[in-house]
């Protein structure tokens, strides 16, 4: 779980410099990660510690498609602002 807060303290950083493709990038990293860790246990870990891990790696792909939400907001703010200038 703390590579994902790290990956979201990465975003709004990104976010606050104005580097949209980067802050894509997280987002990506972050599903990627979140599947990872799904994939992963449903193919080499059984019992309550592959369900634990399943939930952690949906809650963590979750997570990133909200990056991507704030992401989309950021850089359509962004858009808007340079048409009325």
């Amino acid at each position: 779980m703390t590579i994902s807060i790290v990956f979201t303290v990465f975003l709004f950083i990104s976010i606050a410099f104005n580097k949209r493709i980067v802050a894509l990038v997280i987002f990506f990293v972050t599903v990627l990660f979140g599947l990872f860790l799904l994939l992963y246990a449903f193919a080499k870990i059984s019992g309550f510690d592959a369900l634990d891990i399943q939930i952690k790696g949906l809650m963590i792909i979750g997570e990133g498609l909200i990056l991507l939400v704030i992401t989309s907001v950021f850089i359509s703010v962004q858009e808007a602002k340079k048409k009325t200038l």
